[in-house]
């Protein structure tokens, strides 16, 4: 029982001293090495503990304590009083006393070989305490719970307390057994009692010093429970924690805020982000969010298996788009509307891809057919100007090869005739005609040296970017695909018919071709190089065959 209610005290504590009733010290020693116990004095503490407790005091217990642990206690509440600014303190001493003359000592539990000159070694001075009590006259009770001394302490001293103690000015001193203290207590805490009426609780009960007609000690209108409580759970409150909200209603179960305390517990236990970290997400199951919200148009910033700010904000988007709170974490549900939802958006982009195809296809045949079917070099070259990777560009690009094989072998073999010619003649009229005729000959250096001309090639007109290229290159470099990976993507670019040669996880020719089709099928920037989005896409279209 003490100890539920010293754990209410030390619970409350952080938040009374200031506001408070007032400070309470009990100290109460009911076992002693070689005296016998003192009965009822467990009783008293818990009682008064309690209801100094209820009445809104900052209590504070020591039991069964030697004469250094009752100074420390005492030391204590001093450093506690010289910090607090409320005017009322409650001091309970209850245990074996002896005294000489007018001095008088609460014995600690060591106590044994007793005499006048020992007593300060063994025992807590009654004087002391007094002494601090009289730091807050007219608002300063202390209650000495006395008991039957066992036998004669002998050396000069004698058993319990003085027939009369100096009380310092403002202190009110009440004496007696240790069942009627705590009514006396019971009494004196409940707001409006004065304290003469609080002493007819017990018919051995005896006052000294201050005692006020018609003041009472608590204020009339005084609230101490409802006070106490609400401190307490402005304390939880504002501490926020877990912990705090959980001994709040340990202690107060049933009080005005408990409803308050469970909905904030509750709201804690059902934060969007403890939801989301309990369902311990795999980095692969992170990367398939990624992925999913990246089908659905949400810019993750990367698709890593680490949710950073891009795949929050993505979350957020994606949430306010659907409806829900946008917290940036999900739960279980959300996770499979946003998995089915990607399903859905794939299967539609596949369709709407082939559909794509089917058109570039029929815009492929058609443009074969009208501009001669490969029967010509202008035609040939017309049509792998608009399709560079259309259904017939092998075929187009074997034919010019074969054209540009004989016109090149018909060329050498002109442009060594021409040049046996100039060689033969071997003068500059010679050379001269050689090179207006072969600009591009390959005797030209030859010829040049022998006139000390020089002439230059032109670039070939429509060759790639080649800035653009290596950007796209880099970029594709960077996403460090596997060679498993790269098989995966020549399989599914075979199977939706852009055909990438030979299935190796090598990016060939083959592929690069295979891969512009696919881009251009798909509406995305055409560079032969595979980004995120082309993985993205590839990736879940390779897993839909399998899905319900």
């Amino acid at each position: 029982m003490l100890r539920a209610i010293v754990a209410i005290v030390l619970f409350l504590g952080g938040a009374l001293p200031a506001t408070a009733a007032g400070l309470a010290l009990i100290l109460a020693n009911e076992d002693h090495a070689e005296l016998r116990p003192v009965r009822g004095i467990g009783d008293l503490a818990e009682e008064a503990a309690a209801r100094l407790e209820s009445a809104g005091f900052a209590v504070s217990v020591t039991r069964d304590a030697t004469t250094t642990g009752l100074r420390d206690a005492l030391a204590a509440l001093e450093a506690d009083l010289r910090d607090n600014e409320n005017p009322r303190v409650v001091i309970v001493l209850a245990g074996h006393f002896v005294h000489a003359g007018a001095r008088a000592w609460l014995l600690g539990t060591e106590a044994a070989a007793l005499s006048p000159v020992r007593a300060d070694g063994v025992g807590l001075r009654l004087g002391t305490v007094l002494a601090l009590a009289g730091a807050r006259p007219g608002g300063a009770i202390v209650a000495l719970a006395e008991s039957t001394f066992p036998g004669d302490p002998g050396q000069g001293l004698i058993g319990g307390l003085p027939a009369a103690i100096e009380v310092p000015q403002g202190v009110t001193l009440v004496r007696g057994p240790a069942g009627q203290i705590a009514g006396f207590l019971r009494a004196v805490g409940q707001p409006g009692t004065r304290v003469e009426a609080a002493l007819a609780q017990g018919r051995a009960l005896r006052a000294e010093g201050f005692l006020p007609a018609h003041l009472p000690f608590l204020p009339a209108d005084f609230s101490p429970g409802e006070d106490a409580e609400r401190r307490a759970w402005e304390a939880a409150e504002a501490e926020g924690t877990e912990e705090a909200l959980i001994a709040f209603l340990e202690n107060q179960p049933e009080g005005r805020f408990a409803a308050r305390a469970r909905a904030a517990l509750e709201a804690q236990e059902n934060a969007p982000e403890r939801i989301e970290a309990a369902l311990g997400l795999s980095r692969d199951e992170r990367r398939a969010i990624q992925r999913d919200l990246t089908l659905l148009g949400r810019d993750t910033r990367g698709i890593d298996g680490i949710f950073g700010p891009g795949t929050r904000g993505a979350i957020r988007n994606w949430q306010r788009a659907n409806e829900y709170a946008d917290t940036g974490y999900l739960d279980r549900d959300q996770i499979f509307r946003l998995a089915a939802q990607s399903a859905r958006r794939a299967a539609e982009l596949e369709a709407e891809a082939r559909e794509r195809q089917v058109e570039i296809d029929r815009q492929d045949r058609a443009y074969w057919r009208d501009t001669g079917a490969g029967a010509d070099e202008a035609g040939l070259r017309a049509y792998l100007d608009r399709f560079p990777d259309g259904l017939f560009a092998t075929i187009a690009r074997d034919r010019l090869a074969g054209i540009e094989g004989e016109r090149q072998a018909a060329a050498q073999a002109r442009d060594r005739a021409a040049w046996d010619a100039a060689s033969d003649a071997d003068s500059p009229g010679a050379y001269r005609r050689y090179l207006e005729a072969f600009p591009q000959g390959a005797f030209v250096e030859a010829a040049r040296d022998r006139l000390d001309a020089l002439t230059g090639r032109p670039g070939r007109p429509g060759r790639p970017d080649p800035d653009a290229e290596a950007i796209a290159r880099a970029n594709e470099e960077a996403l460090g695909l596997p060679r498993m990976m790269r098989n995966l993507i020549e399989r599914r670019l075979d199977a939706l018919g852009h055909d990438p040669g030979l299935v190796d996880g090598e990016f060939d020719a083959d592929t690069r071709r295979a891969i512009r089709r696919y881009q251009r099928s798909n509406d995305l920037p055409v560079t032969g190089y595979v980004t995120e989005q082309v993985v993205s896409r590839l990736l879940m279209g390779a897993i839909l065959p399998g899905m319900d």
